[in-house]
């Protein structure tokens, strides 16, 4: 049962219920109760005025209807209750094999749909071509999974995508017939239907040509579940090799022959296992054929350029729990056609990645404790053979080199490691703790002891931690001004041992700054031995 009234909404649906004015969450609940029945979309008008627009299921679907049910003016809700055309879009060419209307799902993506992909849609089937939204949007939509892509396929060729859209068209890959559209909140990838010859290199076909053929497009993707088309128009869902099913089974399969596909482009072997680990449950399976030909070609990984590699193992290692994923790579022989350098990395490490304490952790982090038993040296070196970032390179090897290691259980120390370590030192702390009594050899060769770390961090959650790194407050010339020291490496020294004090003792002024240099013997000894504001 629902009811709508006047004044603030009351919205009745089973045993949930809410008082509110109205407001897009009214307009969404509205469509939770009548999307069983109705395809159905909400968009807005003027103002704060809202159209819901809906197809009853039984109804022609040539007839759409539109309802002004939370019109906010006077004038509109005198109105409530008018039935009046709603805009539709332009049905483009049909598609080659046999669709079903979307399930609920899908229905409540599709009135999410903004106006520049819409306008796209609208566009090429008003030339009389066929356009559909294909592939890892459907996927994530069916699952309820953010999706930062939404790609398109059609019938309409790269050089008439191109004519179509003038300056906005930008000629990405149009060789292999795809043509990104710019629109105001995002760019979209638009894909020719193509048929392809044989991936004789295992990267990409010898030959492409276009094709209108829906059906055989799909017949060349990789897994079930990214072989399923929508068609917006007509609210049709293409599923000819059973993706939804295996969505609901938890499975990763192959299109077709499974051999083939890795025969084609061995990437999709990476793709697969990246696939596996869809959410917080359970691995997803690989289903035994694939799994079969997975271990048949895994070879052929050496065909497919390191960074194509790279961006698949980032992908895996980025996600949730990617460590049970990374076990399953190793044991199947899979891993080491990635870290081509460090062949073997201990299982123990897959265990302690996916605990909840590396959740937050960044990429390069992951990276440093996966080969935290190797050489910060042999680290680096694999992530150049993967052809990473010298960004990443340089992040990596600062975590990775100061594993073992950590700060006396005194305040002075352990506010100068958080200088240091910057947002890094609560990870650093955190990776500690986890690998604490476990099997794990630090290529440091130090061992954590976990009462240890316990008494460093019970300090470190007293201390007050600054944004970000602090500037020493004095610079050389005030210094020499006071001390009557020349310009060079002592001077220099002598500014980083000040530095370690301001943040040993959390000064703030030059007064305090000016004190604290009055108490230091800077006038003899050996200035490379002065302290410096470093960790370890």
């Amino acid at each position: 049962m629902m009811a709508i009234e006047n004044g603030p909404r009351l919205l009745v649906h089973q045993q949930r219920f809410g008082v509110a004015t109205p407001s897009l969450g009214h307009f969404e609940q509205f469509i939770a109760v009548l999307f069983l029945d109705f395809l159905v979309r909400f968009q807005p008008c003027h103002r704060n005025e809202h159209d819901i627009l809906f197809v009853p299921r039984h109804w022609p679907r040539e007839s759409p209807v539109s309802h002004n049910a939370f019109s906010q003016s006077a004038e509109q809700k005198e109105k409530r209750g008018g039935m009046v055309e709603g805009p539709t879009l332009t049905k483009g060419l049909p598609a080659d094999l046999e669709g079903e209307p979307c399930p609920p799902q899908l229905v409540r993506w599709l009135a999410t749909l903004n106006n520049d992909l819409l306008s796209i849609l609208e566009t090429i089937a008003e030339e009389g071509e066929g356009v559909w939204l294909v592939g890892g949007c459907v996927r994530d939509a069916w699952l309820g999974a953010p999706s930062t892509d939404v790609d398109l396929c059609t019938t309409s060729t790269p050089d008439r995508l191109l004519t179509l859209f003038g300056d906005r068209a930008i000629p990405t890959g149009v060789d292999f017939g795809t043509v990104t559209v710019k629109g105001n909140d995002g760019h979209f990838e638009i894909t020719t239907l193509r048929t392809e010859s044989l991936y004789r290199d295992g990267r990409r076909p010898e030959q492409v040509n276009w094709g209108a053929s829906l059906s055989e497009d799909l017949s060349r993707r990789d897994f079930t579940f990214n072989s399923m088309a929508v068609d917006v128009a007509r609210q049709l869902l293409y599923d000819p090799y059973n993706g939804l099913s295996d969505l609901r089974g938890r499975t990763v399969r192959a299109v077709g022959d499974a051999g083939l596909r890795c025969e084609e482009d061995a990437l999709r072997i990476l793709r697969a296992y990246r696939f596996m680990r869809r959410d917080d449950g359970p691995l997803w399976a690989l289903e035994p054929t694939l799994h079969a030909a997975i271990l048949e070609h895994r070879g052929r990984l050496n065909m497919v350029a390191i960074e194509r590699r790279w961006m698949e193992l980032q992908k895996i290692v980025s996600a949730s729990r990617p460590g049970e994923v990374l076990d399953r790579m190793q044991n199947d022989g899979v891993l080491r056609f990635v870290f081509t350098d460090l062949t073997v990395l201990n299982p123990v490490l897959f265990h302690l990645i996916d605990q909840p304490a590396f959740a937050p952790m960044d990429l390069n982090q992951r990276l440093a404790i996966l080969m935290c038993e190797h050489a910060t040296k042999d680290a680096v070196a694999q992530l150049q053979a993967l052809r990473t970032s010298k960004e990443l390179q340089r992040s990596m090897a600062m975590f990775h080199e100061q594993l073992g290691f950590l700060p006396e259980p005194r305040k002075a120390a352990i506010r100068v490691f958080n200088h240091v370590m910057g947002s890094a030192a609560e990870h650093h702390l955190a990776a500690h703790e986890t690998m604490a009594d476990h099997s794990v050899n630090l290529h440091t060769g130090l061992e954590t002891n976990l009462q240890d770390i316990i008494a460093v961090k019970r300090l470190w959650n007293q201390i007050e931690r600054p944004m970000e790194a602090q500037p020493c407050l004095v610079d050389g010339h005030w210094i020499m001004a006071r001390t009557g020291a020349v310009e060079g490496m002592r001077l220099g020294r002598l500014k980083q041992w000040l530095h370690r004090i301001q943040i040993e003792e959390g000064l703030t002024t030059l007064t305090e700054m000016e004190a604290a240099l009055s108490k230091l013997p800077y006038e003899h000894g050996d200035f490379e031995a002065w302290p410096t504001p470093s960790f370890p």
